[in-house]
């Protein structure tokens, strides 16, 4: 990172070594003595208040910054050797792990994943709150688990649009514990977990995971997504 400024520069690179040896411990500006006084030589005119103050602002955006996390992951042939994950089994864990809640949706859900959907069930009768939302649910074959054992914890959703026949709900989002989020091309189904070539990111931000809760609030509000009903 470059500040234009090699004071700055050393201050803050400074900031960033002494977080490292805490490794994720307390933020506390005493446990940054380095720091503060090369702020303090650096800039004599600041109080040890407005030092301290620096401190504070610098290590807490860069405690935000390592806060999120964004790795790819990918649906290669079985053959191939990949140093990131594949997409198949984060899908997988992230459902086996939720503890709270869920944000699905589904362009193409085929029996491939039949197991998944057990597990999707399941987490909804032990109270983990499930959102799926389905593209034209009437052309889904694979879904009757999920439409039978619909539930306020299992909530299901669908995407129709009258006015342009083409359009669909093409987004493929995976959301777990409003802390967890996969985005990829992948359908839920085998081509799309084993057999295609897929490309997507798993991200860890609350940031995105704000701005994804935002964007389906003001969708179902658009009655863009209606509810499937009891």
């Amino acid at each position: 990172m470059r500040f234009g400024s090699l004071k700055t520069e050393l201050i803050y690179d400074t900031i960033k070594d002494e977080m490292a040896a805490l490794n994720g411990g307390s933020l506390e500006c005493a446990l940054f003595p380095k720091s503060l006084a090369l702020i303090e030589r650096e800039y004599p005119q600041l109080s040890r208040e407005q030092a301290i103050s620096l401190v504070e602002l610098v290590s807490n955006a860069l405690s935000e910054k390592q806060k999120e996390k964004i790795s790819l992951v990918a649906t290669v042939p079985p053959a191939f050797s990949l140093k990131t994950k594949r997409i198949q089994n984060v899908v997988e864990d992230l459902i086996k792990n939720a503890k709270k809640s869920i944000l699905l949706t589904g362009y193409s859900v085929s029996e491939f994943v039949s197991e998944m959907i057990d597990t999707l069930v399941e987490k909804s009768q032990k109270g983990v709150l499930i959102k799926i939302f389905f593209n034209d649910i009437k052309s889904q074959v694979s879904i009757e688990k999920i439409l039978r054992y619909r539930s306020k914890f299992l909530q299901v959703y669908n995407y129709t649009n009258k006015e342009d026949k083409m359009a669909a709900l093409h987004a493929k989002i995976l959301m777990v514990d409003d802390a967890d989020v996969l985005i990829s091309s992948a359908n839920l189904s085998y081509h799309g977990m084993a057999g295609n070539i897929e490309i997507g990111t798993q991200v860890c931000s609350e940031k995105i995971v704000k701005q994804i809760n935002e964007l389906f609030k003001q969708l179902l509000f658009s009655k863009v997504f209606t509810a499937v009903n009891e």
